[in-house]
């Protein structure tokens, strides 16, 4: 559960409180992946995951969107029959889709995969699923 500056995990169980992990700017967006990270974005404007075992940060995107992060979405993707989620959705509020490459983000400067400007005020993402084509020519793209 998000509210203002806080993410809070609870147990599914008995609701208990297994963590509270607190962020610098107001939360607008998270996503579980089945990996054990919750990946949340805001109006910092990065993509921050988090270990859910430990309650800590693992990796962030800094400046990932030049306006608040209000989107996220993490496509669990069949690579060769084994389940992966590598890929991370976000959408900000200047109308900017990105597609992100978590295995990159602890890069210094990560760069999205794929870019698309809606032109429109993004409010939210919702997807279920991204597939990854080999193209003639040697170009690679991705289709939902």
């Amino acid at each position: 559960m998000a509210a203002e500056e806080k993410v809070t995990v609870h147990d599914s169980e008995d609701a208990r409180i297994i963590h509270e992990m607190r962020c610098d700017k107001r939360i607008l967006a998270l996503a579980p992946s089945k990996n054990g990270a919750l990946y949340t974005g805001g109006e910092d404007r990065g993509i921050t995951a988090w270990d859910l075992s430990s309650g800590k940060v693992s990796s962030r995107i800094e400046g990932a969107h030049s306006t608040r992060v209000k989107g996220i979405v993490i496509f669990d993707n069949q690579n060769n029959g084994s389940e992966s989620s590598t890929l991370v959705a976000s959408a900000s509020s200047d109308g900017i889709i990105r597609i992100w490459d978590v295995r990159m983000i602890g890069s210094e400067k990560p760069t999205p995969l794929a870019e698309a400007n809606t032109k429109a005020r993004l409010t939210c993402l919702a997807g279920t699923s991204l597939k990854y084509l080999s193209v003639p020519l040697g170009q690679d793209m991705w289709v939902d």
